[in-house]
């Protein structure tokens, strides 16, 4: 399989998780909150109910910038630098979540900071492997 197909199998998968995410913060946060293993130790209060209404949009946001990626991977691939990002803020709020709330043990921030890495890793790999067709495309490479 060609990186260009993993790039865009990829794609496909980012925009539906983001969409997910997007339509269960937005409007069922509990039932999102339940599918991660998580419940509010105060319940779901109006404060928290408007927070995750806006996680939901911005989600939907992120999820709508890989969608138009999608529509051509080579052309858009330098916003592949916005999902690299969004994976080193999930490693950042992972630690700030254990250290300063104590909602994740020791064992799910590893695991969970070495799914963001794997994700920041392959998406590197990626980028990196697409240059030069990308390079070819602009006329850079001759």
């Amino acid at each position: 399989m060609s990186k260009l197909a993993v790039l865009r199998t990829g794609l496909v998968v980012w925009v539906f998780w983001h969409a997910a995410f997007a339509l269960l913060a937005t409007f069922a946060p509990e039932v999102g909150g339940s599918l991660v293993g998580w419940t509010p130790d105060g319940g779901w209060t109006a404060e928290l109910r408007a927070m995750s209404k806006q996680y939901g949009m911005s989600m939907l946001l992120i999820g709508l910038i890989f969608g138009i990626m999608l529509l051509n991977p080579i052309q858009y691939l330098s916003f592949i630098w916005i999902a690299i990002a969004e994976q080193a803020f999930g490693i950042a709020y992972g630690f700030y979540i254990y250290a300063a709330l104590g909602q994740l043990t020791t064992l799910q921030l590893i695991m969970q900071a070495v799914v963001n890495a794997a994700l920041i890793v392959g998406m590197l790999i990626l980028w990196f492997g697409l240059q030069k067709p990308l390079s070819l495309a602009r006329g850079e490479i001759g």
